[in-house]
């Protein structure tokens, strides 16, 4: 691999690791909120969380294009690292979307 490639896709492996961390740092700081009953505040920490989500993703999509038209001949611990948050803090954002939705229903009362 070239190392204009080399560095596209570092640049892109830490766009990945830098914005699906701040997806999941808002989704837990949005669990809290909800916790505290405060749900707006929750939906405001979760838009976010979504927005850097968004940002990893299309990241992630530029790296696998680079893969599919052969630019990535080898993969290192960077890649496989970001491929890692990537995939943590969509579960957390999923999950903890969930577990906002039972927090507002067990305050509702059901």
């Amino acid at each position: 691999m070239d190392e204009t490639v080399c560095e596209k896709l570092e640049e892109l492996a830490m766009v990945i690791i830098a914005n699906s961390g701040a997806a999941r740092s808002g989704a837990f700081e949005a669990l809290n909120e909800a916790r505290n009953g405060k749900y707006e505040s929750a939906e405001a920490f979760m838009k976010n969380a979504e927005e850097s989500m968004q940002k990893a993703h299309e990241a992630h999509r530029v790296l696998l294009q680079m893969d599919a038209s052969g630019q990535v001949t080898q993969t290192g611990i960077l890649l496989c690292h970001a491929q890692d948050h990537l995939m943590g803090s969509a579960l957390a954002k999923d999950l903890i979307s969930e577990m906002i939705l039972m927090y507002r229903e067990m305050r509702q009362g059901g």
